[in-house]
């Protein structure tokens, strides 16, 4: 019975951290619509494609990858060729233990565009979620499978069960508001509405409800001179989901190499970021992304811990990898300077 106790509590931690693992990327903005299904459609081109991948606790034996991938599209656009309606699918799974408790998720998100005044605008975005969850205990090892020197496999371990599967509905809602300013630059923050839906997940005989999660971000890019060469972005994350909080901030220092004109659309450069982001009693995550002509996105972090895990895990917490294409950008014909008087 002490043996089922225990393992339940496992279980149900492995289950709140797998769910809120489908946000809990350090570079939290790099698959948009995993943080807001209201990212879906919205950037400078035609189409995007992301891809994330996460290692954590590999130092103290306890490897949890997460895997992730997502790609929108604009499918409206109002009159004067803006964003209206985009439409995308995004996907995570994240693999734990001994066990493989696996957490799997796929949602297809939709969001709408509204333009509050020449540099403004609203979107709200919503998002339907399939779950499929699993784990399979019969590689573990167990108390009475100890013969007083070590654990022999040999020795049945004199439990019934094999393992789970269950599989859900979800629903997700999001909001976000934009603030351009003289430079095109917006300030952005939006909130979002995770496991709407109130999912159920069932475990020896245990039913678990998984709690509504709330989120916040926020994030603001500008320039450091009059020439454009240097700027700062400066980020936060805010995320609760019952008794647990994830609170994220950070800055990163921008450095431009090459062309670039944001009121033609005409982008030839390269935007170096390094910075870090500190996750509130729990790491420090120096951060280094590269941006090439507004299309191809590379970054790469790595969580240092500071918590009290630090102590198994000698400070080491995991590698983060982030990758990004945006499709081509409307075509411009550029004939001459004079043609931008």
């Amino acid at each position: 019975m002490i043996k089922k106790i225990i393992l339940i509590f496992i279980l149900t931690a492995f289950i709140g951290k797998g769910y809120s693992q489908d946000i809990h990327f350090s570079q939290f903005n790099e698959n948009p619509m995993l943080l807001n299904p209201g990212y879906a459609g919205m950037y400078e081109g035609n189409y995007r494609f992301s891809l994330n991948y996460k290692n954590q606790w590999q130092s103290i034996g306890g490897v949890y990858e997460t895997y992730a991938a997502s790609a929108d599209f604009i499918i409206f656009r109002n009159n004067i060729g803006l964003k209206s309606t985009g439409l995308g699918i995004s996907a995570f799974q994240d693999v734990a233990g001994s066990s493989n408790t696996k957490t799997t998720r796929v949602d297809l998100n939709l969001s709408q565009t509204v333009y509050l005044s020449e540099n403004s605008d609203l979107t709200l975005g919503v998002a339907a979620s399939y779950l499929d969850m699993s784990a399979n205990y019969t590689g573990l090892s167990w108390g009475s499978q100890y013969n007083g020197i070590e654990f022999d496999e040999t020795i049945g371990s004199g439990e019934f069960f094999t393992g789970y599967a269950e599989k859900a509905f979800d629903l997700s809602a999001g909001m976000i508001l934009r603030v351009f300013d003289d430079n095109l630059y917006p300030l952005e923050i939006g909130v979002s509405a995770h496991h709407l839906a109130r999912p159920k997940v069932r475990i020896l005989s245990n039913d678990l409800t998984i709690p509504i999660r709330i989120t916040g971000n926020a994030s603001k890019e500008f320039d450091l001179s009059n020439t454009n060469n240097y700027g700062f972005k400066l980020l936060a994350l805010a995320s609760f989901q019952n008794r647990a909080r994830e609170i994220v901030v950070g800055g990163l220092f921008r450095r431009d190499f090459g062309l670039v004109s944001k009121y033609t659309g005409y982008y030839s450069n390269i935007n170096l970021y390094v910075g870090a982001y500190y996750r509130i009693g729990d790491a420090i995550i120096p951060v280094v992304k590269l941006t090439v002509h507004k299309k191809i996105t590379a970054g790469i972090s790595y969580d240092v811990t500071l918590s009290k895990l630090s102590n198994a895990s000698l400070f080491r917490g995991g590698p983060e990898f982030a990758l990004s294409y945006i499709g081509p950008f409307r075509p411009i014909a550029v004939i001459s300077p004079k043609n931008f008087d």
